[in-house]
């Protein structure tokens, strides 16, 4: 029989339906076996792993942060470490015993404080109903206490009603074995505040740096977590545990802190505050770096809540976490005077200016005045003292502020400012430890902008001397004074020297030294300036103080900075920068520079502290002495510096 058209129409369309939705079904079919193939063939080990912790509890294994040694590394198992690690007992509520409520969870946390003598105040904040509800829905650990003492142990572990629903955790303690001695190197650990938490890749229970070389090498020190699952039964004990990742440390830092000097530094700034830098001249290694006050990043870093929040409130109170060194900006004083003699010398053409011509020095310097009724201006020598004919080295060696103030009025205020700004005393070192500051050179513009009135002679007599509206960060004048020793190069200041594995002890990263500035400088200029700062030490204003058969021959200069609260010497602050020895090569020679607040004078308390670390560098025996030496005993008293205004 044959079809009518509309039956094979009919039948044409049902044979496609029929088609498609058959290859529907076999390309659904193909899917699915495929998916299933994928998820337990090829990622059926993954899947396995997510489902076990979903059914079963996970816990992350706290990674131990990186060692930290100093420059005298050999390998980890025969150096002491700066900074290390320790095992410690945390106690961890299981809110899951307590059917996660809310109400349960505080009536515990009132029997734990009971039971332990706790104050309940330790939880104030936790006990907050919204943040107590969030803390449990979080399924993060309820910690409730951080390294407990032994005796705390002792006491959770006999009392069944608190053990069962309780258990006992190992973290990592941070140690830090020198204390507030290198704490402003160092820094400390903590928990991440909620800032921490936006902005950087961390978590709730891990630690981060806080200040110094934790915070900016904190995630080369922070190392990678681990994991492991937990079976526990319904009393919350331990069934079951497997370790799936296991926790690799951070990496191990070598500094290039020199122990023994970093202690000298520090206890020589015992009852005063100030600051002691010591770099290695032709590196820009940083050998110590002392400031105090300072703090304990053991407290600070430790378990007990109210011992780190009541230290912290009494740093921050005394200005402790301040880094004196690179964070603090001061008058250079007499330090400043080196400066200016480099300025004039290689301004020579602008003054025809020889180091070797003298000025006559007689008690002060007299700037006569410009304006009809205002009198002339008198500027007064430190001791008030007339020192007949100087040259330059002789002036620099009496810190004579009067030769400096007819130098500096005759060359000008802008060769001495093109000069400080050439040397970066306005500028960044670079240091790899964060906050650093930067120091302030003046400028005619500056001055008409903020006082309404033009830049003044005055303004450059004060400026000779270190006075007026200047201020620098001690490391940069520090690394002023490396470009003397260095004939115009400097050295861009590291505390870091290596990076090392802590599984095989391998170099990851190593640094080297980079040169930050070339300045040329005339082979007569640097032996001027040195000539001048070897007499500082050798009979000059710090001799009674660096002239000893005990320390190697030390070259520098004294300075005292004049505060607003004239009158008193009580009220200046004290500098003195120096290097040594001065007649070793320059590779082996090294720069202190020592700052006292309200120290009276530079070599009065400046200088005794560079001394201290120049003694622990340069042990007796450990270096030569020139024949023109003429050492003097420690038990002379030490000339004191008082610079005029």
């Amino acid at each position: 029989m044959s079809q009518s058209a509309s039956e094979f129409r009919l039948e044409a369309s049902f044979r496609k339906r029929l088609y498609f939705f058959t290859g529907m079904i076999v390309f659904t079919l193909t899917a699915y076996i495929l998916q299933l193939f994928n998820l337990q063939i090829v990622q059926g080990s993954e899947n396995s792993l997510k489902a076990e912790r979903f059914v079963r509890r996970s816990e992350s294994i706290p990674a131990d942060r990186g060692n930290i040694f100093d420059r005298n590394f050999l390998t980890p198992e025969t150096s002491q470490p700066l900074v290390s690690n320790s095992a410690s007992l945390d106690v961890i509520l299981n809110t899951s015993l307590l059917k996660n409520d809310a109400k349960k969870v505080k009536e515990f946390i009132y029997k734990f404080c009971e039971a332990l003598s706790i104050p309940i105040v330790y939880y104030e904040k936790e006990l907050q109903e919204s943040r107590l509800i969030k803390k449990i829905r979080s399924r993060e650990p309820f910690v409730l206490l951080e390294g407990i003492s032994r005796e705390q142990q002792e006491r959770i572990l006999v009392l069944d009603n608190i053990n069962r629903y309780v258990y006992l955790v190992s973290s990592p303690a941070r140690v830090y074995h020198m204390g507030p001695a290198l704490s402003h190197v160092t820094g400390y650990v903590g928990k991440p505040t909620t800032s921490d938490l936006q902005e950087k890749e961390i978590k709730t229970y891990q630690l981060i740096g806080k200040g110094g070389i934790e915070s900016l090498y904190d995630t080369t020190l922070r190392g990678q977590d681990g994991f492991r699952i937990q079976k526990r039964n319904t009393e919350g004990n331990i069934e079951e545990e497997r370790v799936i990742e296991h926790a690799v440390p951070g990496n191990n830092l070598i500094l290039t802190i020199d122990r023994d000097m970093q202690i000298a530094a520090y206890k020589a700034l015992k009852g005063v505050r100030g600051t002691v830098l010591a770099i290695k001249a032709t590196t820009g290694e940083v050998l110590a770096m002392a400031s105090n006050p300072a703090y304990d990043p053991n407290i600070l870093s430790g378990k007990n809540k109210l011992e780190r929040s009541n230290h912290f409130t009494r740093v921050t109170n005394n200005g402790g976490f301040l880094n004196l060194a690179i964070q603090s900006r001061f008058p250079p004083a007499s330090t400043f005077k080196t400066l200016v003699g480099l300025a004039a010398m290689e301004s020579e053409h602008k003054i025809n200016y020889d180091p070797k011509q003298t000025f006559s020095c007689p008690a002060s310097f007299t700037l006569k005045s410009t304006f009809k009724g205002v009198p002339d201006q008198v500027f007064y020598n430190w001791d008030k003292k007339n020192h007949g004919e100087l040259n330059l080295a002789q002036a620099l060696e009496k810190s004579n502020s009067v030769y400096f103030y007819q130098l500096g009025y005759k060359l000008g205020a802008e060769p001495i400012l093109a000069y400080s700004r050439l040397f970066g005393l306005d500028k960044k070192t670079g240091i790899d430890l964060p906050g650093e500051a930067t120091g302030f050179i003046p400028s005619s513009d500056w001055k008409k902008r903020t006082y309404g009135n033009k830049w003044f002679d005055g303004d450059t007599v004060n400026l000779s001397i270190g006075q007026g509206f200047i201020s620098v960060t001690p490391i940069e004048m520090a690394l002023f004074y490396m470009a003397v020793v260095n004939n115009g190069k400097i050295y861009k200041p590291y505390v870091v020297s290596e990076i090392r594995s802590p599984l095989d002890n391998s170099l990851i990263q190593k640094t080297e030294p980079t040169i930050l500035r070339d300045i040329p400088l005339k082979k007569s200029t640097v032996e001027a300036l040195k000539e001048g700062l070897y007499l500082v030490g050798y009979s000059g204003t710090a001799s009674g103080v660096l002239n000893s058969p005990n320390l190697p021959e030390i070259a520098g200069k004294t300075g005292t900075a004049q505060t607003r609260r004239r009158g008193a010497s009580s009220s200046n602050h004290a500098w003195f920068i120096g290097y040594a020895p001065v007649n070793a090569p320059v590779e082996k020679q090294i720069l202190v520079a020592a700052f006292v607040e309200y120290g009276v004078g530079g070599a009065a308390s400046a200088a005794p502290a560079a001394r201290e670390v120049f003694k622990a560098a340069f042990p007796p025996g450990s270096f030569p002495r020139t024949d023109r030496s003429r050492a003097k005993t420690m038990e002379e008293e030490a000339p004191v510096e008082q610079e005029a205004f």
